[in-house]
């Protein structure tokens, strides 16, 4: 007989942030992951697209340095969970985004120079391994803080593609195009908005 287990308990005290279509919690228990759900169940496409191309890379074996990995999905008091790994700092903070660093803090010669370093490396991970992805948003990357004069970058969310025939996935010279296009796009308005230069 299968035992069916009682949907994880969310609350607004694991609530870690909130978007325009997706609410993240902590996963209680379990600090090295979170859960994201649906604010309206019926738009899930999103994640449904990106779900899928997780599986698609875990299944090709891609390197996924860079990215907040998908660990699976289980029923909760909110609606249907999806498990994601939750990026933390060294000292055990959850990572603050991109837009965090780049609004909130006085920007320095030498914190500018610890962000291109880490974006540059971001940028060589994603056009090594020809991953897509949609839009870049400062607010969908943290920094990893993983010293206090050393950090990476980590994509979090909008990873895929929203093509209904993504060519991208197949075609290394597609993905590459892509790619070109998507950072040269993000440098571009972190210029306009923060008002420095990411690509140094």
């Amino acid at each position: 007989m299968k035992v069916v287990q009682p949907p994880l308990v969310l609350s607004d005290a694991l609530l870690i942030a909130k978007g325009r279509h997706r609410a993240c919690y902590q996963y209680p228990g379990h600090p090295e992951l979170c859960i994201k759900v649906h604010i309206d169940p019926r738009d899930d496409l999103e994640t449904i697209r990106e779900v899928r191309y997780f599986n698609w890379l875990h299944k090709c074996n891609v390197n996924l340095d860079g990215i907040a990995d998908y660990r699976g999905k289980l029923p909760t008091t909110l609606g249907m969970g999806y498990v994601y790994e939750l990026v933390r700092d060294y000292d055990g903070q959850v990572s603050k985004t991109l837009d965090h660093y780049s609004r909130k803090f006085e920007l320095t010669e030498p914190r500018i120079n610890v962000l291109t370093s880490a974006y540059q490396e971001f940028k060589q991970t994603f056009q090594r391994h020809y991953i897509s992805m949609m839009n870049l948003k400062a607010y969908n990357i943290v920094f990893k803080r993983e010293s206090e004069s050393h950090g990476r970058l980590y994509l979090i969310d909008n990873l895929g593609s929203a093509n209904l025939l993504p060519l991208s996935y197949f075609f290394k010279s597609i993905a590459a195009r892509m790619l070109q296009r998507k950072f040269r796009r993000f440098e571009s308005l972190v210029e306009e908005r923060y008002h420095f230069s990411i690509n140094s």
